[in-house]
């Protein structure tokens, strides 16, 4: 009468242990289990759909098992220790339905031949990669965008959630990702003007969607793009659709066999002008797949795309075809406010848009969050300076202390870009006391054009040699396809080996370095179309008074810095045809400071558009070319951009060829 409701009871909570901790791994192991394989053979489709049968009896199985349960829980207690003393429930007996459904499903997949020895890691090593595969894998790899990602956290400040949960509530958000309710928008334009913090705002959407589908027993795909126009790398529509194709493979391998028709073609597939169309191709082909299931595909900065074809506009179209035609699929982009852009989303029909100038509540309210974390940091600062001060002084400090917060927070125009660059000059000068630092938030402009007007002004008023330099800097930077290690902006812009190179940059005001690997960037696009579009004649003609072209200057430093570095086994290798795989860099890597110049310095050449220029540097060339030739092959081969050597000199004949009578 005793041991029946006690053992009865033990059981259950046993058997729901068991079943609960299963269920997700039945439904992963499903997918893989059911997943085509790049060599799909007719000789498996029967075992395979009795294996699909099978897997769905255990799951119904398990499902029932939990059901019961939950009736169990709520049942009358007395009536359920009455149950369970008649065994009425059978938990035992129930238990073993599911096992028995279990051993079913392992002897399908045992006769489909992916088990080994009942063993489920024989699932996994069944599933293996072909090398040809790996090696368009690695072709199409253009950037490790969680690592992207990680970099943009720390140029933008990190996200804090408080910057970004005000969207997961916006009732447009909630409907694009609602699944279940039949929901028919699948893209959602997010639009902002400059400054706006639409990618960090992404950067919250992406990690907390991440987190959520962790949770999901399906587990539906996200991939993502984070372009940069700053980044020749990052701002085409070829490498967007690489980025996004990479993800979605690395998440569902099967779908890897839409690129086997390519795979003879190496990374020329990656890099041809048709690439984009084959690519555009193998996503709508992966994406229209029967083994994908939901996904999220989401590209951040559509406006900084290049435009020459095949780009921005053709990438547009895709996405908007793309979006009607498959239900599984939603899209996620956002762009500034461009008409060219709206044109083309809001032919879609399932498109939804979410303008953060209408949402100006919500984001001021995020950027009135980021001030408080800002002001954190600058009350722990105050504490240090005044810590040895009276009553008196410390009270007047923090009265001064809210009002900076709050004049801050009267001139954000909610434009975290603006908040970010004024605790930045507040950072960059320790020495500032609390009445200074009011005086100078009340000395910056309203706007991001007129605070770059302030920073361009500062430079010309200076009359030290930092001056030119920091134009100097400017003018390269303005100039080259990507970002620069520091080491390489030094090279090219011919600053003087013992200046202090970092306080250059951070002089120009509009640049910052990247500390984990001394990168220099732009602190936004806007400050690099601020230099291109929006900067007052007056102000341009003092920075750069031979104009804002400046491939003339790179071209020359570009040789120089590699004429004194290039040399025969460079990396001290052990013999001819060593194995590129197996090379160790070493450190200090002598090729740090001349990787962008060994790659681009043609790219910049063909760039210099007074043909009087250009041909005053063909003796230097012609001179670096036989001195230097297979050395500069050597380099590119170790920094595995041969690719990029063969167009290189395709370039350079054709240059010639028409220069030359």
């Amino acid at each position: 009468m005793f041991r029946h409701p006690i053992n009865e009871t033990t059981a259950n909570r046993e058997g729901i242990v068991q079943v609960v901790s299963s269920m997700k791994w039945y439904s992963s192991l499903a997918k893989l289990l059911l997943e085509h394989t790049s060599q799909k053979d007719e000789r498996f489709e029967e075992p395979r759909r009795l294996l699909a049968d099978r897997i769905l009896d255990l799951y119904k199985t398990l499902l029932k098992y939990i059901i019961k349960s939950i009736c169990a829980y709520n049942r009358n207690p007395v009536l359920q220790h009455l149950w369970n003393l008649m065994k009425v429930d059978s938990w035992s007996g129930s238990l073993d339905d599911v096992n028995k459904a279990e051993n079913s499903v392992k002897a399908a997949a045992s006769a489909l031949g992916v088990q080994q020895a009942n063993s489920y890691l024989g699932l996994l090593v069944h599933m293996h990669v072909s090398e040809a595969q790996d090696n368009i894998m690695k072709n199409l790899c253009v950037a490790d965008m969680t690592a992207e990602i990680k970099s943009l956290q720390q140029r933008k400040d990190n996200v804090l959630a408080d910057s970004y949960k005000w969207i997961l509530g916006n009732e447009q958000y909630r409907d694009f990702t609602d699944w279940q309710q039949g929901s028919t928008r699948r893209l959602l334009w997010i639009k902002g003007d400059a400054g706006k913090g639409k990618t960090m705002l992404l950067i919250g959407i992406v990690t907390s969607l991440t987190a959520e589908l962790e949770t999901h027993f399906d587990k539906p795909h996200i991939a993502y793009f984070f372009c940069q126009a700053t980044n020749d790398r990052l701002n085409t529509a070829t490498a967007i659709l690489r980025g996004l194709i990479f993800m979605l493979v690395r998440q569902q391998k099967s779908l890897i066999r839409h690129l086997d028709a390519f795979k003879d073609l190496g990374s020329t597939l990656f890099e041809a002008h048709a690439s984009f169309y084959n690519l555009k191709d193998v996503l709508l082909a992966m994406l229209a797949d029967t083994t994908l299931e939901r996904a999220y595909l989401v590209v951040d900065a559509l406006d900084e795309c290049k435009k020459e074809e095949p780009g921005q506009t053709q990438l547009l179209e895709l996405i908007s075809v793309a979006a009607d035609m498959n239900s599984k699929v939603k899209w996620l982009v956002t762009s500034r406010n461009q008409d060219h852009i709206g044109n083309i989303l809001n032919k879609t029909e399932t498109a939804a848009r979410l303008s953060l100038e209408l949402n100006a509540n919500s984001v001021t309210g995020a950027v009135n969050s980021y001030i408080g974390h800002k002001m954190i940091d600058l009350a722990a600062r105050f504490e240090t300076t005044y810590r040895d001060s009276d009553d008196g002084i410390l009270t007047e400090v923090r009265q001064v202390q809210e009002q900076i917060a709050e004049e801050v927070r009267q001139r954000a125009d909610g434009t975290f870009l603006w908040v970010a660059l004024v605790f930045r000059q507040i950072h960059d000068d320790p020495d500032l006391g609390a009445d200074e630092i009011l005086r100078l938030v009340h000395s910056i402009p309203r706007g991001l054009d007129g605070m770059y007007d302030q920073m361009m002004g500062q430079i010309i008023q200076r009359t030290d040699v930092y001056s030119q330099h920091s134009k100097d800097v400017l003018l390269i930077m303005l100039n080259t396809y990507r970002p620069l290690q520091l080491s390489e902006l030094v090279s090219l812009a011919a600053l003087p080996r013992l200046a202090a190179h970092s306080s250059i940059v951070r002089r120009c005001g509009l640049l910052t370095i990247k500390e984990d690997d001394n990168t220099v960037y732009f602190v936004h696009q806007s400050a690099k179309d601020y230099l291109t579009e929006h900067a007052k004649p007056e102000i341009l003609s003092k920075i750069f008074p031979s104009g804002r072209a400046g491939h003339h200057k790179i071209v020359p430093q570009s040789l120089k810095a590699m004429r004194a570095t290039l040399r025969r086994n460079i990396y001290k290798l052990g013999y001819p045809g060593f194995p590129i795989t197996d090379v160790q860099v070493p450190h200090p890597d002598p090729l740090v400071s001349i990787r962008y110049a060994c790659v681009y310095w043609v790219d910049d050449l063909c760039e210099i558009q007074i043909e009087d220029d250009r041909a005053g540097l063909y003796s230097t060339i012609h001179t670096f070319l036989k001195e230097h030739f297979l050395h500069w092959l050597e380099a590119l081969s170790l920094m595995s951009r041969m690719c990029e050597g063969v167009f290189a000199v395709d370039k350079l004949a054709s240059l010639l060829t028409v220069s030359l009578p």
